[in-house]
């Protein structure tokens, strides 16, 4: 019965309205079910990492770069993993695990996203 209910929801939740989505109420995971788009789904778990929107807009700008927002891309020459082309990323690895270990690795080196992806513009990698 369970097993019903639960299938019932999620079938229902494909057919929630993308406004719905933004609703203070929805959780991330949510959010995530309901968004198709991959560019709003990498900016919905940027938001999970930083609040800041300039930082946010330099992030998906390295993120379209990369892999056009793709979390499943794969770099055969270099090995690099994910939305993000983490070179020591897991191909089991979720959107919010990728976005984390790129959050950390940004924050390490460059200090703020807008400047990686100045960083990046200007050598093409970050």
């Amino acid at each position: 019965m369970r097993f019903a209910i639960v299938t019932l929801l999620f079938s229902l939740m494909q057919y929630v309205s993308p406004s719905l989505a933004l609703s203070p109420e929805m959780t991330y995971e949510k959010r995530l079910l309901v968004t198709t788009d991959k560019r709003e789904r990498v900016k919905l778990t940027l938001a999970e990492v930083t609040t800041d929107m300039k930082e946010i807009r330099c992030a998906l700008n390295i993120a379209y770069k990369e892999s056009r927002y793709n979390v499943d891309s794969f770099n055969k020459s270099s090995g690099a993993r994910g939305v993000w082309q983490l070179l020591w990323g897991k191909p089991h690895w979720s959107l919010l695990k990728q976005t984390k270990e790129a959050h950390k690795y940004v924050l390490h080196r460059y200090e703020t996203w807008c400047a990686a992806y100045r960083f990046h513009q200007e050598r093409n990698w970050y």
